[in-house]
């Protein structure tokens, strides 16, 4: 055994009982042994550190994982002690701490080996220490990182599996016991939820940065595809495999829209829920989200903040109706195609191939010959809103799923009313 006596002058914690004897090689004087084995902050770290390379579940709240205590147990005596041969070959290849200076802190009575009593010691005050320090929202956050990945990602697994966009108090309480969290579950709650204790929990509260990001991805599939759905949709078209979308791929559709190469991997890390590295229409749903909510903002952002109180229910009209509205009966109405890079290519092969031949396609040559042979035919009553012959479809056929549904009730011995 051989100390070393550069230390520097600390105070000494805890204080350490002289030996019977000095063991060959010590520092000669008792003050010289005692600046050997005095424990500093730094020696409470490395300490620490080593329990915790033995034992990594107790500090990440994860399943039981024994294996190198197990095997570093093996390796003391009958008489609980243990060599330094056998201590350093244990710790030579997969650990990277300093073994001479562990050894010495644990070596207590200097006599050149540790014992197992020694080693529980540690082990006890390293859990009354991890149990201490996971107290607040903070640590709670730590521990679902850990575990999950992300905050958005343990939402959906823990605290909202039915993707309702809130979580109430008995969920989050279970949820926080089954990932390991003892600390003070009600001041995390009042931090959660701004000090309103009896309103639910929402994402926003649990993760805000992750919130605004999900919120821009869906503003943009809105403004590029019109809906979350839609845009899933036409980028599977694009730029998807067997149904499911890629990071690669994923990364490219984000810096279409504008985003870049770390916003990507961020919303895709909150969209990949199992961890395989593919975001699928399941996945995708998380999105609906975000989507409902600013459905509610626009609702709210036309009602104009004006409360209709006592007078006739409100009709509002879709975009279709407006623009039927605006133009008239005989005003052309514009729509927008969405087409993939292939489908653009024979757009525009099809279309060279017409201006060769410069005339119309026959399809649309038969068509436009019909409507004029039918315009002559037809009063001009008729002509006069292009949407009666619609609406006079649609209403035979409800009447005749009427029909069809009354006969079946009375077949069955029932009558019941119902319309489709």
């Amino acid at each position: 055994w051989r100390g070393s006596a550069d230390c520097g002058s600390h105070r000494v914690s805890p204080p350490i009982a002289m030996p019977p004897h000095v063991p060959d090689g010590a520092p000669g004087t008792p003050a010289e042994y005692l600046h050997a084995h005095q424990r500093v902050g730094n020696d409470d770290k490395l300490l620490f550190a080593f329990i915790d390379w033995l034992l990594p579940h107790l500090r990440l709240k994860q399943a039981q994982n024994t294996v190198r205590w197990d095997d570093f147990w093996h390796l003391f005596k009958s008489d609980g002690t243990m060599g330094w041969d056998a201590f350093e070959k244990f710790l030579r290849w997969d650990c990277k701490l300093n073994a001479r200076r562990l050894f010495d802190l644990l070596d207590e009575q200097g006599s050149g080996r540790i014992s197992s009593h020694t080693v529980l010691e540690l082990r006890r005050q390293y859990i009354r220490i991890i149990d201490c320090r996971h107290l607040g929202l903070d640590d709670l956050k730590a521990i679902l990182l850990r575990k999950y990945g992300n905050l958005l990602r343990a939402w959906r697994l823990l605290f909202d599996p039915e993707q309702r966009g809130r979580c109430s108090h008995a969920v989050y309480v279970r949820g926080c016991k089954e990932v390991g969290f003892h600390g003070d579950l009600k001041c995390a709650w009042s931090e959660l939820t701004d000090g309103e204790i009896h309103r639910p929990m929402y994402i926003q509260d649990l993760d805000p940065a992750g919130d605004r990001m999900m919120s821009d991805f869906t503003s943009a599939l809105k403004k590029y595809y019109g809906s979350p759905k839609d845009g899933w949709y036409a980028i599977l078209r694009a730029h998807g495999a067997f149904g499911k979308m890629t990071p690669e791929s994923f990364e490219r559709v984000c810096s279409d829209m504008g985003f870049g190469a770390k916003f990507a991997r961020k919303v895709f890390g909150f969209l990949d829920l199992d961890l395989d590295r593919t975001v699928s229409l399941d996945e995708w749903d998380f999105l609906l989200l975000w989507e409902k909510r600013m459905g509610k903002d626009d609702q709210e952002t036309s009602a104009g903040g004006r409360a209709n109180v006592g007078g006739p229910p409100s009709r509002s009209k879709n975009n279709w109706q407006s623009a039927v509205d605006e133009g008239g009966p005989g005003s052309a109405l514009e729509f927008l195609v969405v087409l993939t890079k292939e489908e653009h290519k024979e757009y525009l092969a099809r279309l060279r191939e017409f201006e060769a031949r410069g005339s119309k396609p026959r399809s649309a040559t038969k068509q436009t010959d019909s409507m004029q042979r039918s315009s002559v035919r037809a009063p001009a009553a008729q002509l006069a809103d292009p949407w009666v012959p619609l609406a006079d479809t649609c209403g035979a056929l409800e009447a005749q799923s009427h029909r069809l549904a009354m006969s079946r009730s009375r077949a069955s011995g029932s009558f019941v009313l119902w319309r489709p």
